[in-house]
């Protein structure tokens, strides 16, 4: 996938992928349609705003989701495009993200408030995180062997590098913290983000047999589709939690 523009995710017309590197590891952005005039934004970055502007008109309503307290890189740029960008992030991360330049700032949150999703999106709120991480769930109408499958967007908890990467600190940093490549959940997710690691455990897996998603979009490397994506966590998370 090409960094610093805008693609549309297979089998799924109203949703938007966009990548950028930083610092030195791919992050993702993620547009929701909800009409040709509005869009709900998850983690938007800074470089990802000129192709969207020029894609899009300036009067566009936005509603931007900060997915946790440590993704707000770039927002104030797109509010500087967009000031009348509506904010939404979990009770937790606004505590966190008033500290880290967004105090003027109005941000609902979305456990009592939440953007006009399209139809069968909804918020997910994984337990566990001192962030305050949100996902994003979309439920399928059809799926693997004729199932009801889901469509996850999750935050931090988990990674999808297709390899290494060719920039020497990062690569040494992905094998140290075990971030890399194929699905992974990092050392810093286990150790730093994550302050309750057997209350998302148990939330996770319960979310599994629920929802059994088939294809994950991580803020950090490559969209995965994989109809046995669902056992695949479920092994990785017993493995390093």
């Amino acid at each position: 996938m090409k960094k610093n523009i805008w693609h549309a995710v297979e089998g799924h017309e109203e949703l938007l992928v966009g990548q950028y590197i930083v610092p030195n590891f791919v992050s993702n952005s993620m547009a929701l349609k909800v009409s040709d005039n509005e869009y709900v934004l998850m983690s938007p970055g800074a470089p990802l705003l000129a192709p969207w502007k020029a894609q899009h008109p300036n009067d566009i309503k936005l509603h931007i989701i900060f997915p946790n307290a440590y993704h707000h890189m770039g927002v104030l740029d797109w509010l500087a495009t967009y000031p009348n960008a509506t904010l939404y992030a979990s009770e937790l991360a606004i505590s966190q993200l008033k500290e880290k330049g967004f105090a003027e700032h109005t941000i609902l949150a979305l456990e009592q408030t939440q953007p006009p999703l399209p139809e069968r999106y909804d918020v997910l709120f994984p337990p566990g995180h001192k962030a305050g991480d949100i996902w994003v769930r979309k439920q399928n109408l059809m799926g693997y062997k004729n199932s009801a499958t889901s469509t996850w967007i999750t935050c931090d908890s988990f990674l999808n590098y297709d390899r290494v990467s060719n920039q020497p600190i990062a690569r040494i940093m992905q094998k140290l913290l075990g971030a890399a490549p194929g699905l992974k959940i990092s050392q810093v997710v286990k150790w730093f983000i994550l302050d309750n690691r057997k209350t998302f455990k148990s939330w996770v897996m319960k979310q599994l047999d629920q929802d059994q998603p088939t294809t994950l979009i991580p803020s950090h490397g490559e969209i995965r589709y994989d109809p046995l994506l669902a056992s695949r966590i479920r092994k990785l998370i017993n493995n390093r939690l």
